[in-house]
């Protein structure tokens, strides 16, 4: 997939002791989670999301119809309060 996804947040998972790091694209309907890559205390890779699972969520996630609205700061608690399943950044 080459430059079309990025490494997003990584954490460290003390249960399977490996350094999980979220895959990451940037579209034009924003950054989307679209895999995981987990390494061990040496970085060696032990998994990494299938890169036709990684299509197959993306293909998915941009079939969501959302959009993008710029408001006041002062009107963000009445839109969180009228709209359901609104996310809110910022």
């Amino acid at each position: 997939m080459g430059n079309q996804v990025s490494a997003g947040d990584v954490y460290y998972d003390n249960s399977t002791k490996t350094w999980n790091v979220k895959i990451i694209s940037k579209t034009p309907h924003g950054i989307l989670i679209v895999g995981e890559m987990h390494l061990d205390d040496e970085k060696t890779i032990v998994y990494v999301t299938p890169g036709e699972q990684v299509l197959k969520i993306l293909r998915s996630k941009l079939k969501e119809e959302r959009v993008l609205i710029d408001v006041p700061a002062d009107a963000l608690a009445r839109i969180k309060e009228t709209v359901p399943d609104v996310t809110v950044y910022g």
